[in-house]
């Protein structure tokens, strides 16, 4: 009897901890099944495009299942490589590529020619009641026809509905705005840094992350409600690779500015009162505004 029961505790823990993997592993056995058909096919080289909401969205979920799809690809490619995104997003931008959203023929072509990509990998997923549905297809870059595709129902554990803020078993999540849509190539990661009088006095933070080569200056342009609503200029210097932050900024829309440095030292003089007053942006490597939302914690990639 004692056998029994310890051989039923044991095969409950089993059962626990695979489904826990049920999401990671739902998601390998989907790539899986893409390598063998792109293998089939006799692709040498992929691209993995990205993983969007049905709409198109780009949203922090997107962007984890695009990574771990393309881990698990990359582990079973033995007869083809698969390009690092890295290095897609840098080729992308030279060629003045638009990277958001779903991949249309046309660009699917045009990236077959500037990365030598013999296809393309992209997908939509959908979170359902208790699962997420993950659907992946591939495009030939020659002639921008899909010649595979997969899909699955990735069940929800507790730390995928964590992520998305959702309760599953009737648990509670606190909801940390992972499943919101994001503008360009920003990020919601790690609120729980963010100083605990958040909530009372609604701010939040903003990271800047420089994926260049090149150093970088940036000007952050946001408000102080409780010194009369005056502007307050925050400045950041980046070297390549480096991540840098603005602790407290108010729960409004921040201006940002961003010029390489040999621009700040010759054509600015060192100084950046220019930079949120010129129109035609003749100085700046990137612009853009960024709405602060309180107790979150954001980072902006400068790509």
């Amino acid at each position: 009897m004692k056998y029994l029961i310890t051989c039923f505790i044991a095969t409950i823990i089993c059962l626990s901890s695979t489904n826990a993997q049920d999401f990671d592993s739902g998601l390998e056995k989907i790539a899986e099944g893409i390598s063998k058909k792109i293998g089939l096919k006799d692709k040498k080289k992929v691209a993995v495009w990205g993983f969007f909401t049905e709409n198109g969205e780009t949203t922090a979920l997107g962007n984890y299942i695009t990574e771990d799809f393309s881990v698990y690809l990359t582990n079973f490619g033995d007869n083809f490589q698969v390009i690092d995104r890295n290095h897609l997003d840098v080729l992308l931008k030279e060629h003045q590529l638009n990277s958001e959203g779903y991949i249309d023929g046309a660009t699917a072509k045009k990236l077959g020619k500037i990365t030598a990509v013999d296809a393309v990998i992209t997908g939509t997923y959908t979170v359902l009641n208790s699962v997420v549905k993950v659907r992946a297809k591939v495009l030939d870059t020659e002639t921008a026809l899909q010649f595979a595709a997969s899909m699955g129902n990735l069940p929800l554990n507790e730390n995928i509905s964590s992520y998305l803020g959702i309760s599953v078993n009737g648990g509670n999540s606190t909801n940390k705005g992972f499943n919101t849509p994001l503008n360009s190539n920003e990020t919601v990661n790690n609120p729980e840094t963010v100083d605990s009088k958040c909530k009372e006095e609604n701010f939040g933070n903003l990271c800047f992350y420089n994926s260049t080569n090149s150093k970088l200056v940036i000007r952050g342009k946001h408000y102080k409600e409780n010194e009369g609503n005056r502007t307050i200029m925050s400045d950041i210097f980046l070297d390549p690779g480096e991540t840098k932050c603005m602790y407290k900024i108010k729960n409004r829309t921040l201006n940002y500015y961003v010029v390489k440095w040999e621009v700040f030292e010759k054509e600015l003089g060192g100084g950046l009162y220019k930079l949120h007053q010129d129109p035609t942006a003749k100085y700046l490597f990137d612009k853009g505004e960024i709405n602060i939302e309180t107790c979150k914690s954001k980072t902006y990639t400068i790509k």
